[in-house]
């Protein structure tokens, strides 16, 4: 049987190594009647409008390359803030600036360099600075991880046996695990390989898992697995043997994305207090007959979606359905909903601990490195700086108040008044410190 499927997808994808980067806004939900509350959702944010003053500094990308794309998706390293830039159909370079001073110290790398092939993923970036890179050129026989240190110099080169690539995984005590996992075959069992490497690029352990469950690493070091009926989840590697949770799990169901981070792992999203946050949906497709052709239009598939909660103990605390368009995102000890302009903040229990309605077309939330939540609108120039729990507003910009005319603004929050911005179309990057 043939399934086409009309040009839409089921749910958001970043796709890396294009131009640009296709990430939906939806948004999320109100509390189901079972769920406590503390907090009116009507009441709007109220701060004034922070008025910026002149940049800390700027600087403008030079020559044809762009950071817009993936703005929002910068991440902090070795006192830099590091982008994803383009050149054309070459995304693979890596851009960064110092944060104190990034009109004067900053530097590109391309890992393309003069290959016309290249076969390769997202950057991974360690605390330290380093950028790491799996990829294979097309002059060479195996792949390579490559680090460039926070400098732009490049560092160390590994090869690596690997069967068809694989993922790079930077665990928090700087450590780099290289995963690969083989099918099962009519003829062989599947397997997953684990090579963990220091910072220094030199190998540290070897580790194999055979079984049909398919196995994966998350960035805070830990592994899920996912067989027929259940969800597993580890503390490590090294710790196999005995799931920390467990959630049952039907045939149709699928784990979702977190488009917030730039490889969209599977919406398994810890806690900072331990807790765990689990974001499923599942799809029934009505099967045709044998060798009918049959097209679905994914607006009218029947889609369930839902949000499982447990405690650092693996004890499940909650179980939420979903509505269309719900928008979830995990931070501090708990989650936040998003429908439209509207946001509500809950704990680990499904408690509600505070709710903002905020202005602005297409609003978008993403996670700060100092435990705030930014909201921004590109389309309108809006920014917002919440705190996770009470979403009470920290800081509030509009870009284009008092403008005749308004501009399209890209953001990305480091946290506590650091702000970066890009105008639509140009690229000035400007750091701002609010007050």
């Amino acid at each position: 049987m043939n399934i086409p499927f009309k040009p839409a997808m089921l749910s958001m994808a970043l796709v890396i190594g294009f131009t640009g980067a296709s990430a939906g806004v939806a948004a999320a939900a109100t509390a189901p009647a079972n769920a406590s509350t503390n907090a009116s959702t009507n009441a709007p944010t109220t701060v004034p409008t922070n008025v910026l003053a002149d940049p800390d500094w700027t600087y403008e990308i030079p020559g044809d390359r762009g950071i817009e794309s993936l703005f929002g998706w910068a991440t902090l390293g070795g006192g830099n803030v590091n982008f994803r830039a383009e050149r054309g159909e070459n995304s693979f370079i890596a851009q960064a600036v110092d944060r104190e001073s990034g009109d004067k110290v900053n530097w590109a790398y391309d890992f393309r360099g003069d290959t016309k092939v290249l076969t390769g993923g997202s950057f991974y970036y360690g605390s330290n600075g380093d950028v790491y890179f799996l990829s294979k050129k097309s002059e060479e026989k195996s792949y390579t991880i490559r680090a460039v240190d926070a400098k732009g110099k490049l560092k160390w080169t590994t090869p690596v046996k690997v069967d068809v690539g694989g993922d790079l995984t930077v665990l928090p005590n700087g450590d780099i695990v290289l995963e690969n996992t083989v099918q099962e075959t009519k003829k062989a069992k599947g397997y997953t390989t684990f090579h963990t490497f220091g910072s220094d690029g030199k190998l540290k352990s070897e580790k194999k898992v055979t079984g049909s469950d398919g196995f994966r690493m998350l960035s805070n070091g830990q592994v899920m697995s996912r067989d027929m009926d259940s969800l597993k989840l580890y503390a490590s590697i090294n710790a196999l043997s005995k799931p920390v949770l467990k959630l049952k799990m039907s045939e149709y169901e699928n784990l979702f994305h977190d488009f917030r981070t730039m490889g969209s792992e599977p919406a398994i999203y810890s806690l900072k207090d331990g807790g765990t946050v689990i974001e499923t949906y599942e799809e029934r497709i009505e099967p045709g007959k044998e060798g009918e052709v049959i097209e679905i239009d994914p607006d009218t598939i029947d889609t369930k979606r839902k949000l499982v909660g447990f405690d650092a103990k693996g004890k499940q605390t909650f179980e939420r359905s979903l509505a269309k368009g719900d928008n979830v995102m995990a931070t501090g000890s708990g989650f936040i909903l998003q429908k439209g302009t509207k946001f509500e903040a809950y704990d680990i229990h499904n408690k509600r601990t505070g709710a903002a309605a905020l202005e602005g077309k297409d609003l978008w939330m993403m996670p700060s490195p100092s435990g705030e939540v930014s909201v921004t609108s590109k389309k309108d120039g809006k920014f917002y700086a919440l705190d996770a729990k009470t979403l009470k507003a920290n800081y509030e910009v509009d870009m284009n108040a008092g403008a005749d005319r308004v501009k399209g603004y890209s953001f990305y929050y480091a946290g506590k008044g650091e702000l970066y911005t890009l105008e639509a179309g140009e690229k000035k990057l400007s750091r701002y410190t609010l007050n």
